[in-house]
C-alpha cells in the first residue's frame, strides 16, 4: 500500500480549513504548516487528533510549500491549499491508487472552482495540477505566484477531482488580482521579459475571448462573463504593472 502524507499550508484560513482536512482523513499523515495564523485556524486545526501542526514566518508561497513537503514523512505526497477539499469520488479514486503499484512519478488532478456564487458548470474546461506525487522526484517552482510541482519523471492524470474555494466574491478576486499582478509583473521583470506598448493593448482582448469561448466559461452564466472580464483585467494589470517597471528603470 503506498503511504500518503496530505500537507497544507494556510494562513487565516477559519472559513475553509475544516473541510479541507476532513476531505484528507483517509491519509496517513495530515501535516499543516501555518504562517502564524491571527483569526481561528489553529483552534479548529486542533480540534483533528491525527493532524500535525507547525508554524513558521511566511517565506513567500514557493518556499512555504516546499518546506512543508519537506516535513512529510512518507515520500508521497497529497498537496492542497487551505481553501480546497476532495471531493468523495476523488478519495475513492485515490484510495484505489493506493492499493496498486504507482506508474507515474505525480499525477495531474482536475480543480472544481467556486465561481463567486456557485460552483462552475460541468461544461467549463477544469484547470489540472500536480498535487499527488513522489516527493524524492519533486520539487516546488521557484515562481513568485503561480507557483507549481515540478517531476523529474512521468507525470499522468488521475480523474480525482477537488474543490476550489478561492474566489468566493468579486472583492476577493480584486484583492487577490491586484496581489497577485504585482508579484507576476516583478517575476517577469527579473527574469527579463518586457512589455510592448502593442501587447498591453491587445492581450487582455485575446485572454478574454480564451476565458469566455475556449475554456468555456460562457457555460458559467453571468459569473462567467464578470469572471472573464476580471481575469482579462488581471492580464492587463500583470503586464501594466511590468510596463511600469521598465519606465522607472529606463
Amino acid at each position: 500500500m503506498n503511504k500518503v502524507s496530505a500537507v497544507v499550508t494556510c494562513f487565516n484560513s477559519e472559513k475553509t480549513i475544516d473541510k479541507c482536512l476532513k476531505s484528507l482523513s483517509w491519509a496517513d499523515e495530515i501535516l499543516v504548516l501555518d504562517s502564524f495564523s491571527e483569526d481561528r485556524t489553529i483552534e479548529m486545526i486542533s480540534t483533528f487528533s491525527q493532524v500535525r501542526i507547525k508554524q513558521q514566518s511566511f517565506k513567500g508561497f514557493a518556499q512555504q510549500k516546499q518546506d512543508a513537503i519537506d516535513m512529510a514523512k512518507n515520500n508521497w505526497v497529497m498537496l492542497l491549499d487551505a481553501d480546497e477539499c476532495l471531493t468523495p469520488k476523488a478519495i475513492k479514486k485515490i484510495n484505489k491508487w493506493q492499493q496498486s503499484e504507482p506508474n507515474a512519478s505525480g499525477y495531474n488532478l482536475p480543480r472544481i472552482e467556486w465561481v463567486f456564487w456557485h460552483w462552475a458548470h460541468p461544461w467549463v474546461k477544469r484547470n489540472e495540477f500536480i498535487r499527488l506525487f513522489d516527493k524524492t522526484k519533486a520539487k516546488m517552482s521557484q515562481d513568485l505566484v503561480h507557483e507549481s510541482i515540478q517531476v523529474e519523471g512521468v507525470v499522468k492524470r488521475l480523474y480525482a477531482p477537488f474543490k476550489h474555494y478561492g474566489e468566493t466574491s468579486i472583492q476577493v478576486k480584486l484583492d487577490k488580482i491586484n496581489r497577485y499582478s504585482a508579484l507576476a509583473a516583478q517575476q517577469k521583470f527579473d527574469r527579463g521579459k518586457r512589455c510592448s506598448a502593442f501587447r498591453l493593448f491587445l492581450y487582455p482582448i485575446f485572454y478574454f475571448f480564451r476565458q469566455y469561448f475556449i475554456k468555456r466559461q460562457i457555460f458559467n452564466g453571468v459569473a462567467g462573463v464578470i469572471n472573464s472580464t476580471l481575469n482579462s483585467y488581471y492580464a492587463y494589470l500583470k503586464y501594466a504593472k511590468l510596463y511600469e517597471l521598465q519606465q522607472n528603470k529606463d
